[in-house]
């Protein structure tokens, strides 16, 4: 079979300059091994051959491994075993097993446990090439697709998120802007702790969402000019309950729903709804707290004017042990003045472009 190659189909004068894609050969058969080497050097791969999976899996570490192709019936790790530690390790790369004892029922079962595709020997190896740059292409397909994917599914949470905080603006014009600020607030004390990665989100997620809820509270106890009175309290205190429910209905919002639910608990145990106290109360929902009431207290209400960040400070460094986690407040005093104004102010120039947008 005659096996054509890039550069026989460009013209002498041009340059093309293509990244050199790294094949991984697993045999304990030297000149099965060697062979594959030598056709596939030809066709212009870097190749990296080794004779047992524990010499691969070491490769895998240290090489941008493209393609790995492998056979099945080896001493030691054998070609199954080597697939399933790729397949944690290194998820997209492409596996292709070969035996020489293959059947259908094994080809089948290689598919099923995650090979890109099945060769039995004897095999033509001038095919090989042409096998290995179809699987590329296979998984470079997969991979746009799934990229593609992901960032519509992230669109459509974006536009979720967006219209579900629209709409508690709408209900709580008093706190506009407030979801964004807290939530900035919160996240200058959540970085601080190096927590990973998908926590973080997920403690931004809810310090935006906290009081959701409030959609679901009635407008003549939201909107209620005088004190309320105990029974529209406890309807009131509810919120939290209300905002929880709503985003462990939606899969992209759940990892929100432990800040949204206990964002009102206190240190000593007299918030709500449940009346957690100390490390029972989740982390992001113990570093919201303090953001909450910061941004409470330094911002106009219409029966007081904003205190300043100093004075709100000190009040948050007062209410340590009580309301809030004396280490949590330790954690938010390495703030400095200069950056909570900043975050406010940035937070209200983001709102105003988007405003006039």
């Amino acid at each position: 079979m005659q096996v054509y190659r890039l550069y026989d189909f460009v013209e002498p004068t041009a340059t093309l300059t293509l990244p050199q894609r790294h094949v991984l050969i697993v045999d304990d058969d030297n000149l099965v091994r060697e062979t594959l080497r030598f056709v596939l050097e030809d066709s212009g791969y870097q190749v990296h051959a080794v004779s047992s999976g524990a010499d691969a899996l070491n490769i895998l570490e240290r090489e941008p491994i493209d393609i790995v192709l492998s056979d099945i019936f080896m001493p030691g790790m054998n070609g199954f075993d080597l697939l399933h530690q790729i397949r944690e390790r290194a998820p997209e790369t492409p596996v292709i097993l070969i035996t020489g004892y293959g059947n259908i029922e094994m080809a089948r079962e290689a598919l099923r446990q995650g090979a890109s595709d099945f060769i039995t020997k004897p095999y033509n190896i001038h095919e090989i090439p042409i096998m290995i740059e179809r699987n590329l292409t296979r998984q470079s397909l997969l991979v746009s697709q799934t990229r593609q994917y992901e960032e519509a599914v992230q669109k459509s949470y974006r536009a979720t998120l967006d219209a579900l905080l629209a709409a508690l603006d709408i209900r709580d014009t008093e706190t506009e802007g407030h979801s964004e600020r807290v939530a900035a607030y919160t996240m200058a004390m959540a970085n601080r702790l190096k927590l990973p990665p998908e926590e973080l989100k997920a403690i931004e997620l809810g310090a935006l969402l906290h009081d959701i809820g409030k959609i679901g509270v009635p407008d003549s106890i939201l909107y209620k000019p005088a004190p309320l009175t105990p029974e529209e309290w406890e309807v009131m205190k509810q919120h939290p309950v209300i905002g929880y429910r709503m985003c462990m209905k939606i899969d992209a919002l759940r990892p929100a729903a432990p800040v949204v639910l206990h964002h009102h608990e206190r240190w000593d145990g007299q918030g709500y709804p449940y009346g957690l106290s100390g490390e029972a109360i989740p982390i992001g929902a113990r570093i919201f707290a303090i953001a909450d009431t910061l941004d409470a207290m330094t911002s106009d209400r219409p029966y007081r004017k904003a205190l300043s960040f100093s004075a709100a400070r000190d009040e948050i460094v007062r209410c340590s042990g009580t309301q809030f986690d004396p280490e949590m407040v330790k954690l938010f005093l390495e703030i400095p003045e200069e950056e909570l104004r900043l975050i406010r102010e940035i937070s209200l120039a983001n709102r105003q472009q988007r405003a006039a947008a």
